[in-house]
């Protein structure tokens, strides 16, 4: 029971294509087997070709689909089809270890947020330059979302333990430092199964050859995660205005009264140095505009990469 010669047809060979799509090229075997009996992954190890190899004559076009039928009713003649092709960014397999490439999505929409300043960056104030509070505005959204795949549980919990809720610590997507922040969405258990069909080239051209090594079934358990990043342009800092009800007087907290020598009533904008500001003067956001650091940072480029959709 074994594969005893093997030649590449051209009977229903097929170059076929849509514009906007992939060429699909369709390349034909006709095997011949001492049995009936014979193995199929035996069948299947003869051809030169395994999934992912490029057509040796439209290159970028890979193996992805196979189809073994029997040609006559003796059981030993048999028609191997490879279809190839170009595989969609999210089915693509890496070359070296057989899982799915990463890739990116994006999206975007519109959220309310609270409006503090106008297009010119001045903060919104009334005649008496007091801040105006309840104040929304209508923001672009922008959001990446990356589908990444992992071989072991220990590493993508280590990532998202290093990564999720942290912010870039460096520019990353044509934003500054501080203005992406990452989240973990899902992790699934994903099972993928490759047929290793022991080939080394893909210059399938030889006229009855015998088979040179037999097919292997590969089964193998993957980790698909989803991670998601927002943008936050005026930063993911957290940006108080440097307002209170007391004062630094000489290094000592004293409660700010009015004209009338009472506490007042309503916040009073500050100094950096903790004195109340002159009279009419906006209050400015803590630590000289600067804000606080409320979110940890990571570097992201290494880790994920750099969106993109081509």
């Amino acid at each position: 029971m074994a594969v005893t010669a093997w030649r590449r047809i051209v009977e229903g060979v097929e170059v076929s294509g849509k514009v906007g799509e992939s060429l699909r090229v369709v390349e034909k075997w006709l095997i011949r087997t001492n049995s009936p009996n014979t193995g199929k992954l035996a069948m299947l190890g003869t051809i030169p070709v395994g999934y992912g190899s490029a057509h040796w004559e439209f290159t970028d076009c890979k193996a992805q689909e196979f189809s073994l039928s029997p040609s006559d009713r003796t059981g030993v003649h048999w028609t191997l089809a490879v279809t190839f092709y170009i595989p969609p960014k999210n089915e693509k397999l890496d070359e070296e270890t057989g899982v799915p490439d990463d890739y990116w999505e994006c999206s975007g929409g519109t959220t309310t947020v609270p409006a503090f300043k106008d297009t010119s960056g001045n903060t919104i104030v009334n005649a008496a330059k007091d801040p105006l509070e309840g104040l929304e505005r209508e923001r672009e959204e922008e959001s990446w979302t990356l589908t990444k795949y992992y071989t072991s549980d220990a590493t993508w919990k280590a990532d998202r333990a290093s990564h999720a809720g942290r912010v870039n610590s460096d520019s990353w997507a044509g934003g500054a430092a501080k203005e992406w922040k990452c989240y973990f969405k899902s992790a699934r258990k994903k099972e993928i199964q490759d047929v290793d069909l022991g080939a080394e080239s893909s210059n399938a051209t030889q006229e009855d050859n015998p088979s040179q090594a037999d097919a292997t079934l590969e089964k193998r358990t993957i980790v698909e995660t989803v991670w998601e990043f927002r943008r936050e342009p005026g930063t993911w800092k957290c940006m108080p205005w440097d307002v209170g009800f007391h004062e630094l007087v000489s290094g000592e907290r004293k409660v700010i009264t009015g004209n009338d020598g009472r506490p007042v009533k309503q916040p009073v904008a500050l100094n950096t140095n903790g004195t109340k500001k002159a009279a009419n003067q906006p209050p400015s956001v803590i630590n000289d505009g600067d804000g606080v650091d409320i979110y940890p940072s990571a570097e992201f480029t290494t880790k994920f990469g750099t969106p993109t959709i081509i």
